[in-house]
């Protein structure tokens, strides 16, 4: 993840992967990521064609507690982010979890992220990547 999606290098970090996922070594530039509005995507190989969910969420501030409590919980190397993904709960998100990442924009606004993820969805459609839109998404205004 690019250091900007924490505040910067000064709140970013480095710890060594699990031989599990670099057997051979290495870390990932890892943080907790910033507060904002932002449009996720994730494309998969669907029956010999690319998909594409696309979808809105805001990235949330959480205390230092519960971040910690999560991180332990799952791999605390890998990058972190609280989202609250708008009109899809966590099993509808992840019943159709066909991929193992996430790809995230930043917006400066909530509108601006309503017509950035409007946007991808068109570029995506005219290149052949069958669009599903998830959740909430805002009427073009």
């Amino acid at each position: 993840m690019p250091a900007s999606h924490n505040g910067g290098y000064d709140k970013s970090y480095s710890m060594r992967q699990p031989p599990m996922f670099f057997p051979l070594g290495g870390g990932t530039l890892s943080g907790v990521s910033k507060p904002g509005e932002i449009v996720w995507s994730r494309v998969v190989l669907m029956d010999g064609r690319l998909d594409v969910d696309l979808g809105r969420a805001s990235a949330v501030e959480l205390p230092e507690e519960e971040t910690r409590r999560r991180l332990d919980a799952t791999n605390p190397q890998w990058p972190i982010m609280h989202a609250v993904l708008h009109g899809v709960t966590r099993d509808q998100f992840m019943a159709r979890h066909r991929a193992n990442h996430l790809n995230v924009a930043y917006a400066p606004d909530a509108a601006t992220a309503d017509k950035a993820l409007r946007a991808k969805a068109a570029l995506f459609a005219e290149l052949g990547v069958e669009v599903h839109l998830c959740g909430d998404v805002a009427p073009q205004s």
